[in-house]
């Protein structure tokens, strides 16, 4: 194959990978994640250039022959690219302050290194098929994901709250299903009534409003709040 031809050829794979890129990139960009349109197709793109980079100076050290003291291993450039990526992914990981959001969308991106790679090696069908598979889990996945009832981490504070309203209280998680990991307490000076923390693992879903409501029908219990927790 003369240069010319190569050329041709491998700016059609980089324009292939910026296609799959970009298909994924379209649904990250619909959840409206950091990282895109723009990302995705670049990092496709770029995969596949270090790729085909890596096989053609592949073919200039094989042309030397044996007696050359130069030595090339195809592999480092695409590794590189690999390893890169993680820095990459790790930008688009957002930390809150008990989960992270962004390890899909960093998946993602990570996945698509391997899409641009498979298509500068020329290797089609299998960047076609993980490009359809990462749609599929991207889509599908996520809203199976939904419906699967998963363990989430609360802290209820019970605000000027005496110990008879306590017991009932805890009385009501148990009826409910809450698991208790920790309750603390705190005491202001000059006051009788004490204010409890309680950690909470609970199932998700929609009964927790329902609970809430009944909490508030406590006698005298003076306040509560019900937030996120940190995962322990």
């Amino acid at each position: 194959m003369t240069l010319d031809a190569w050329n041709l050829e491998i700016a059609g794979r980089i324009l292939l990978a910026a296609l799959l890129g970009f298909l994924v990139g379209l649904e990250r960009e619909r959840h409206g994640r950091a990282a895109g349109l723009r990302t995705c197709t670049l990092v496709a793109a770029s995969a596949a250039l270090l790729m085909a980079l890596s096989l053609y100076l592949g073919r200039i050290f094989a042309e030397l022959g044996a007696g050359s003291v130069f030595r090339l291993d195809p592999g480092r450039l695409p590794s590189y690219a690999v390893a890169g990526m993680g820095f990459l992914g790790a930008g688009a990981i957002i930390q809150g302050r008990s989960t992270a959001v962004g390890i899909t969308t960093a998946a993602a991106m990570w996945t698509l290194t391997g899409v641009g790679l498979a298509v500068g090696a020329g290797l089609y069908l299998p960047a076609l098929v993980a490009t359809a598979l990462a749609l599929v889990v991207l889509n599908l996945l996520h809203r199976l994901a939904q419906h699967i009832p998963q363990d989430q981490h609360v802290t209820l504070v019970l605000e000027d709250c005496p110990p008879a309203s306590l017991r009932k209280v805890r009385s009501l998680l148990d009826e409910y299903g809450a698991r208790v990991q920790f309750v603390g307490r705190r005491r202001q000076a000059g006051r009788e009534r004490l204010e409890y923390t309680i950690k909470l693992v609970i199932r998700s879903g929609s009964r927790w409003g329902e609970m809430l409501d009944r909490l508030e029908g406590i006698p005298e219990l003076g306040g509560y709040q019900w937030h996120e927790s940190r995962v322990p």
